[in-house]
């Protein structure tokens, strides 16, 4: 494989400590009511919809998917649970996507569980099989059991981008039969929570996480992680110095140099590529991490993400509208936005856990 240039820029960051409002629903007035799906007790990462359905990531308690167009649908699992593997959000089913009718999910799990990094059906999700082929392995890392995330591109769908909790970075341009290593270092320990493909640039990638030493990173490719840009945050940028991650990233479609990025207690703008960052939500509500974002593909002036509340701009992010989520549950994880039917999906933390539903 040829040598991958990597370019560190020192960044003179110019950051704003501009603080916009945010109000509290209370009762969410103008919004629909909160609607239980069910999945109580599962601890769920990631909702994506593929088709008609929704599906859901559930870690140690694998996969699952509900028909969204059937008003008496019930969930459907899927298999790939163990629940010998550590619960929490970044362990077992990590994320899933479809590849040419296949479904591919991202799995993390220790070494001791031999598990492996991608699994593929090809019959609906009946039946899987280890699909991470030039995966590395070593002594060390005996199994590629590591894969965070999974991006496939809207222009080709068969190339796919898969993250890893150990630093390294995989792309396929077969759908995912055939992986290569494209950055990271063996050995080493980064979490690549995020990738993002800009629809209108088809060769440009964004990738976002966090480094062995817990401090948020971004990088940057123009030519499907050919050579890669490493950008950096300013070290006050969230709660705690340096400590921080990015968990995920949303780009404004009418306007690619602005991107959105969610992180522990923040939600941080930049409108010049990352060359200088404005936080536009702090933690006045609690040091919580904003897992998921939304943008409105019609009108990029509207947002969701997800954090202690779920959190709604309809003006750049200017002004939040504060939601309360459902049942008393005291964190909101997963989302998932039909935004032509305005519909959202969250999943919610404890007490209980669960999937719910809202019209907005």
């Amino acid at each position: 494989m040829a040598l991958l240039s990597r370019h560190v820029i020192l960044i003179a960051i110019a950051l704003s400590f501009f603080q916009p409002s945010c109000r509290d629903s209370g009762t969410n007035p103008g919004l629909g009511q909160w609607q239980s799906l069910g999945l109580e007790g599962k601890l769920v990462s990631n909702l994506v919809f593929i088709g008609d359905y929704l599906y859901a990531t559930a870690g140690r308690d694998g996969l699952y998917r509900i028909n969204r167009k059937l008003s008496n649908a019930q969930w459907e699992y899927l298999g790939l649970a163990d629940t010998s593997i550590e619960r929490t959000l970044e362990s077992g089913v990590t994320d899933v996507a479809s590849v040419a009718g296949h479904l591919l999910v991202s799995y993390v799990a220790g070494y001791q569980h031999q598990k492996r990094g991608i699994y593929r059906s090809t019959d609906n999700g009946f039946t899987w099989l280890p699909s991470d082929s030039g995966m590395i392995t070593t002594p060390e890392y005996p199994t590629p059991s590591q894969v965070l995330s999974s991006e496939t591109s809207a222009v080709d769908p068969r190339i796919i981008f898969g993250g890893t909790s150990v630093s390294l970075i995989y792309s396929s341009s077969n759908g995912g039969l055939l992986w290569r290593q494209i950055t990271g270092t063996v050995g080493a320990s980064a979490f690549n929570y995020a990738i993002r493909f800009n629809l209108s640039k088809p060769n440009e990638v964004w990738v976002g996480g966090e480094t062995g030493r817990f401090a948020p990173y971004l990088l940057h490719s123009m030519d499907l992680g050919l050579n890669w840009q490493h950008i950096s945050f300013p070290p006050n940028i969230g709660p705690y110095t340096y400590d921080n991650a990015v968990y995920d990233i949303a780009i404004d479609p009418a306007n690619d140099s602005i991107l959105y990025f969610g992180m522990l207690g923040v939600i941080v703008k930049t409108t010049d590529k990352g060359q200088t960052f404005q936080r536009i939500l702090g933690w006045e509500d609690g040091i919580y991490r904003h897992w998921r974002l939304a943008i409105n593909p019609s009108n990029p002036q509207e947002l969701l993400a997800t954090g202690f509340y779920l959190y709604r701009t309809t003006d750049g992010s200017k002004s939040w509208q504060r939601i309360t989520p459902p049942d008393n549950r005291n964190n909101l994880y997963a989302l998932a936005v039909d935004w032509s039917r305005r519909v959202l999906y969250v999943s919610a933390s404890s007490p209980g856990n669960g999937i719910y539903k809202l019209e907005f």
